[in-house]
């Protein structure tokens, strides 16, 4: 067993942090690993630190303590915000914080809360601040984020997500008004944080003309930039839309529960679908589906050119300047994928 497990099965921390202050989706996967440290670690408070973005995701996650923010892009900018934050986060008085993040910032921010062990992965650039690593075995975003669990002696689990039902709530009320409240519908999520990564709307609006044929609305998804995106979907489609785009978080994770089926890019919101457990088909273009660990109900679509994979994250630009990794991806083809999961008796979203 590793030391820092014997440490904590001897005597259990009082108290857990996490620190995950990247993307939704980086948040959205940290889902995984807070599941394995609730299950190795029963009826101790497990708190979690996400910048703004993250905020509803977290309050998402089942068991979860408080969900603290580090407004590091807003409020908290700077080494003001960032001592700010680590004061009262020193206040709490946890035993331990787990980084999943492998930024210095985080790495700073628990060290300023004086936080006695703090465990991070071996790549980090911030590893010197730890005082524990775990060997990054690579692959899988949520694989490489397990190896914490490896290191505390837990055991791996996969993304889960619950909206509240506050969220729950809000976006039944949305739904009733459009009168989707009985209805199934597909959820289509809109945009990304790199432009690379965004299927082109012309294939999106045609999408949602090949669902309205299979007696399916459309509910559209994504964040404020996404509206005129949104927009241009509902003037050029011919089908039955509903246009969510610009609603916070968490009502769009409800939203999605609600989902027959999830469609989208390599995105926040579609891997918060699948952590849901709703059937997913993600769009893939310049990053690898190769980093997500997929389920029975969860599929992804890559025309694998051999320019492709071009980067981790994916690019404000195609590097070759035809983005045909995206652009060439046809919407009967993600149509056909979708109808393996709505054609088999699916009995629809969760409840």
């Amino acid at each position: 067993m590793p030391a820092l497990a014997e440490r904590f099965t001897n005597t259990p921390p009082r108290r857990i942090l996490v620190v995950q202050t990247a993307w939704l989706g980086d948040t959205v996967f940290t889902s995984a690993l807070f599941a394995g440290l609730v299950a190795r670690f029963p009826g101790v408070p497990i708190d979690v630190c996400v910048s703004k973005r993250g905020v509803d995701v977290a309050r998402s996650f089942p068991g979860v303590g408080e969900v603290l923010l580090f407004d590091k892009k807003g409020k908290d900018k700077g080494a003001a915000g960032l001592f700010r934050t680590a004061r009262t986060l020193r206040e709490r008085g946890y035993d331990l914080c787990v980084l999943p993040h492998r930024s210095l910032r985080s790495a700073l921010l628990a060290l300023r809360a004086k936080i006695p062990v703090r465990l991070g992965l071996s790549s980090s650039a911030a590893r010197l601040l730890y005082t524990h690593t775990a060997p990054d075995p690579g692959g899988p975003f949520v694989e490489r984020e397990a190896a914490l669990l490896d290191a505390l002696g837990g055991t791996h689990h996969p993304m889960r997500l619950e909206p509240t039902p506050e969220f729950r709530a809000a976006a039944d009320a949305l739904l009733t008004r459009a009168g989707y409240t009985h209805k199934r519908f597909a959820a289509l999520c809109l945009g990304s944080e790199w432009e690379t990564k965004i299927w082109p709307k012309n294939r999106v609006a045609r999408l949602t003309e090949l669902f309205e044929q299979r007696g399916l609305p459309c509910v559209l998804l994504g964040g404020p930039k996404e509206k005129e995106q949104a927009a241009s979907i509902v003037d050029e489609s011919r089908a039955c839309l509903l246009d969510t785009c610009g609603n916070p978080i968490g009502e769009a994770l409800a939203i999605l529960a609600r989902a027959s089926v999830v469609v989208g890019g390599d995105t926040g919101l579609v891997h918060a679908a699948r952590a849901l457990g709703i059937p997913t088909v993600a769009v893939f273009g310049p990053t690898d589906p190769a980093r997500h660990l997929w389920a029975p109900r969860q599929k992804a679509i890559s025309l694998r050119l051999a320019c492709a994979p071009c980067g981790e994250h994916g690019a404000h630009r195609c590097p070759l300047g035809h983005h045909k990794c995206l652009r060439d991806l046809d919407a009967e083809r993600v149509d056909e994928v979708c109808g393996q999961f709505l054609d088999t008796g699916h009995e629809g979203p969760r409840a």
